[in-house]
């Protein structure tokens, strides 16, 4: 990842293999940090770099195939 950033807004729609689509309840601002992610109706803290890195990317693959 580069030192270069993205904000990531509250109530980004995320996409889990395991748990479905999700979306954070709050927003991430560095990499490094657990940011809360809601799927189906329960709330889990995960690190940032798996929603930057896996989560995020999955979600984008998904909305390209469905479009």
């Amino acid at each position: 990842m580069s030192d270069n950033f993205k904000v990531i807004q509250p109530t980004t729609t995320v996409y889990c293999p395991k748990r479905g689509e999700g979306w954070t309840l709050t927003g991430i601002t560095n990499i490094n940090e657990f940011t809360s992610v809601m799927f189906d109706g329960v709330r889990y803290t995960l690190p940032a770099r798996e929603i930057v890195e896996q989560l995020l990317p999955n979600q984008l693959a998904r909305e390209q195939q469905n479009s």
